[in-house]
């Protein structure tokens, strides 16, 4: 998809009114006539007030809304880019890093043809650059905050929200099911090691350039875990988003909280 990032630090409450008159709320509107495939397509800032009446953005991100027309509320699927560590704001924002893996694209196809309406949430881990904030449990309030927005305003169905990522994103998605696994109806790391206890349904994978986790992963399923693991056939780092079939997908969308 053609679609620009942006982050802008810090806002005076004028120009943060500004913005928010004229972008619905926090949310701008882009018109993305290379895609075809999702209804609309926005770049979602998620405004918080401080004591000084200044706006901050918390959580520059890309928001794909699809089939929006659709009567009901929309499942939530949220996607952790890797490369957190090590990498400056600039290069977090080359579309070539964050588009590494497809598997994130396959997620979009699937929504779109089965007719899902659904909001996919893209976050950028905007704290990596600085020297103590490496890894995506830095960002973690951010990200939550965002979800507890949308779940409060009505746009999301809590018990259809699915979790995400690859690479550094794969460990941020075992890192956000240990703050809180109860707020996700499944959850897929990839391309990552070091599996963590989780009761909800995860589906893990990772390539021949990870380590083989399937005896960590029987451990922690012995004591209680629920954790489907494939150690793919694919070579490089990234690439296991070929097990990311519609027939996979059909599978972890059909987790519904109770």
């Amino acid at each position: 998809m053609n679609v620009k990032y942006y982050y802008r630090p810090l806002l005076s409450v004028m120009l943060a009114s500004l913005i928010l008159a004229c972008t619905d709320g926090g949310k701008r509107l882009l018109d993305d006539g290379t895609s075809g495939m999702c209804d609309t397509v926005y770049i979602h800032d998620t405004l918080g007030g401080n004591a000084n009446g200044e706006y901050v953005y918390n959580l520059p991100c890309k928001v794909v809304n699809i089939h929006q027309e659709k009567e009901g509320k929309s499942l939530l699927f949220i996607w952790l880019h890797g490369g957190v560590k090590d990498r400056t704001m600039h290069d977090l924002f080359e579309m070539n890093h964050l588009d590494c893996c497809a598997a994130d694209d396959s997620v979009l196809n699937y929504l779109h043809e089965k007719d899902m309406k659904a909001i996919a949430l893209f976050p950028i881990c905007h704290k990596a650059e600085k020297s103590n904030c490496v890894a995506w449990r830095d960002c973690y309030n951010d990200v939550m905050r965002t979800i507890r927005d949308l779940v409060d305003k009505g746009l999301v169905d809590r018990k259809r929200i699915y979790l995400a990522g690859s690479s550094d994103g794969g460990t941020g998605t075992w890192d956000f099911l240990q703050i809180s696994e109860q707020v996700f109806a499944a959850a897929m790391p990839m391309s990552c090691g070091n599996p963590k206890r989780a009761t909800v349904p995860v589906y893990f994978f990772n390539t021949q350039a990870e380590p083989d986790c399937t005896s960590q992963v029987q451990s922690l399923n012995k004591q209680g875990s629920n954790i489907t693991y494939k150690h793919s056939s694919a070579k490089w780092h990234g690439r296991d988003d070929i097990e990311v079939t519609h027939d996979f997908l059909d599978r972890f969308f059909s987790n519904i909280k109770k």
